[in-house]
């Protein structure tokens, strides 16, 4: 049997109160989650995503090192093998100092 209905019911009313709560199909509404995280892989919409370039700044950074210690290897053969003495000591300081002032300018330089 058939339950009466009043007349101010609708037959969609009447369908979802004896069924249960389907209310049709919905998964062809779209998700603004979905599309939002779409558009920010790109910097457009529809535009390519790049992978991250690689990061040398680890590799620079030695690379200054090593520049580092060969003048002051350099420095040091020249002011106290060749030159020697007190002026040698004197001037072999100065450079090495100016070799850490430069030196530590440059790593912390490279971001």
């Amino acid at each position: 049997m058939i339950p009466q209905r009043e007349t101010g019911e609708s037959t969609y009313e009447q369908v979802s109160s004896t069924y249960g709560s389907y209310q049709g199909a919905q998964q062809n509404v779209p998700q603004l989650d979905t599309i939002s995280n779409e558009q920010q892989l790109g910097e457009e919409p529809g535009g390519k995503v790049y992978p991250p370039g690689t990061d040398n700044k680890n590799m620079l950074r030695l690379i200054w090192f090593a520049v580092a210690m060969v003048a002051l290897l350099a420095f040091a053969v020249v002011c106290l093998a060749i030159v020697g003495g007190t002026a040698g000591w004197i001037s072999f300081i100065a450079a090495s100092f100016t070799i850490m002032v430069i030196a530590s300018t440059a790593i912390a330089a490279i971001k």
